[in-house]
């Protein structure tokens, strides 16, 4: 027996999560039926979330992280007061 569900999720999450779907050869129906039995089988998530998980990846901070932007910041804020940076177009 099966049962359909009817979920609101962001458009363009959906549409990378089909594609990926697409590229590992599975439908979504069936990630969704993973990812459900995986939580049951697990009685939680089946991951830790994380609201940065670049952070987890290098294996930093949030602290580190900030004060490695703030250190970036005021090295752009010097180097554009000294006239060594003008404009900076995020090309590198």
């Amino acid at each position: 027996m099966t049962e359909q569900i009817r979920l609101r999720i962001d458009s363009r999450l959906a549409d990378e999560a089909h594609v990926v779907c697409r590229e590992i050869g599975i439908t979504p129906t069936a990630a969704v039926s993973m990812f459900f039995s995986q939580m049951v089988k697990l009685r939680g998530l089946p991951f830790r979330p994380s609201d940065f998980p670049a952070l987890e990846e290098y294996g930093v901070t949030l602290a580190q992280a900030t004060s490695a932007e703030d250190s970036a910041l005021a090295e752009i804020a010097s180097a554009r007061k000294a006239g060594r940076l003008r404009t900076f177009t995020g090309k590198l």
